[in-house]
């Protein structure tokens, strides 16, 4: 089944340190993720870690884990390019996959071009000041970690409505409006909702908003169907009167009555065959157990006609599927894949049906959504066939004549 997450922000915002702490929290291994942001200090020159822990805490009757970072940095402001070296050495040193490396990277390359926009200047001249320090690249690296470990990309990840708070907040270029101009950079033009927290305080900060941009689709008011397997919730370090200063990551599957297995795919081009041989290979390979058959005329290379030809069959039957298909067709190669394959639950029935007053057996595929309910009823054409020999009737006309019987007794619509 597909994976879902949602990032439930929508009472105490998001920080980059809850988020950490909430995916360590849902299982996400913590010695990897200390480890991990232990190694941001190696690439940024001034700074110096000297504690990371994970800690449970109780806030507000929820038991949370709550991020504990010290660190010392020598520098006040650094140029986000420099921020996104230093993030991208660290990604290499600790050997990232890719997936883990782009989200460190977008999230990171997010704040910056919010502080590029919002001061006017080039992206590769822009200095950050709250965002400058070791911990920023802490939060995302942390993040970043721990996403893997829990398998999270490739996720579909929604997020609730984002609270932002509300009052003033003072920084590095004096007081401004809460929710901070960065945020609201980060979020606008993507599919997010930011309202007032209960709190006149900030909630949700630029690197929290960064990191949720780059993972989730946007805001949803209910959460999506979803089977629930991992919680974790993550505290920040601020303590409000009346609600717990957490996020909350809840992670699972999407429940899906689809079918699933894994078949061989296998593809070749023949262009030295006649349209009967080509009719008889589609019938021997039907005999050999082929669950598809499919021949697409087309060109191939100097002009020649071809044909493609195409068979799904079971990984068990690939031997003699090629085999046939060597033998009938004359080709000299094929190609393979194994593919995935989703199908609509489906089952056989027997319905009687009424023909120039004979009654018939006719087996019918009934095939169901994803809700359960009928999508389809369909008739095997080989009863059709021996319907109409039986009657003397065009087969057409019986197929028509079974098609509406087998409407009304199931009930398709």
């Amino acid at each position: 089944m597909a994976k879902v997450a949602v990032i439930d922000c929508q009472v105490a915002g998001i920080a980059g340190d809850m988020l950490a702490s909430a995916l360590v929290d849902a299982g996400a291994g913590k010695k990897k993720v200390q480890d991990a942001i232990f190694a941001c200090q190696d690439f940024l020159k001034g700074s110096k870690i000297s504690d990371v822990s994970f800690n449970k805490i109780v806030t507000h009757g929820f038991s949370a884990t709550q991020l504990h970072l010290s660190y010392k940095d020598g520098a006040h402001e650094r140029k986000g390019t420099e921020m996104l070296r230093a993030l991208a050495r660290t990604c290499d040193s600790l050997g990232m996959d890719q997936r883990a490396k782009a989200f460190a990277h977008d999230s990171l390359k997010a704040l910056v071009a919010a502080e590029a926009a919002i001061h006017g200047e080039d992206f590769n001249n822009v200095h950050l000041h709250e965002a400058s320090s070791v911990d920023t690249l802490a939060d995302i690296i942390g993040c970043a970690t721990a996403l893997s470990d829990l398998g999270l990309y490739g996720a579909t990840v929604h997020a609730t409505r984002v609270a932002v708070g509300g009052g003033m907040l003072k920084f590095s270029h004096g007081t401004v409006p809460n929710p901070a101009d960065a945020v609201i950079r980060i979020l606008q033009g993507k599919n997010f909702v930011i309202q007032g927290g209960p709190a006149k305080e900030e909630l949700t900060t630029p690197t929290g908003a960064a990191m949720l941009a780059t993972l989730a689709t946007g805001s949803i008011d209910y959460y999506p169907a979803i089977v629930p397997e991992k919680t974790g919730y993550g505290a920040g370090t601020k303590k409000f009167d009346g609600f717990a200063n957490v996020v909350r990551v809840l992670a699972g599957s999407a429940p899906s009555s689809l079918e699933k297995d894994t078949v061989c795919l296998v593809e070749t081009n023949v262009d030295d065959a006649s349209g009967e041989v080509i009719g008889n290979m589609v019938e021997r390979l039907t005999e050999a157990g082929a669950k598809d058959v499919t021949v697409i005329s087309g060109t191939t290379k100097k002009s020649r006609p071809t044909f493609l030809v195409r068979v799904v069959c079971d990984n068990s039957l690939l031997d003699a599927i090629l085999a046939t298909l060597f033998g009938e067709s004359g080709t000299l190669g094929a190609r393979v894949q194994q593919v995935e394959r989703f199908m609509l639950p489906r089952a056989m029935v027997t319905v009687p049906v009424t023909v120039s007053g004979s009654t018939f057996n006719v087996h019918v595929k009934i095939a169901r959504d994803a809700s359960g309910n009928m999508a389809s009823a369909k008739p095997e054409f080989e009863d059709i066939k021996i319907i109409a020999a039986r009657c003397n009737m065009p087969a057409r006309r019986v197929a028509e004549l079974v098609g509406a019987q087998v409407a009304l007794k199931t009930g398709e619509t």
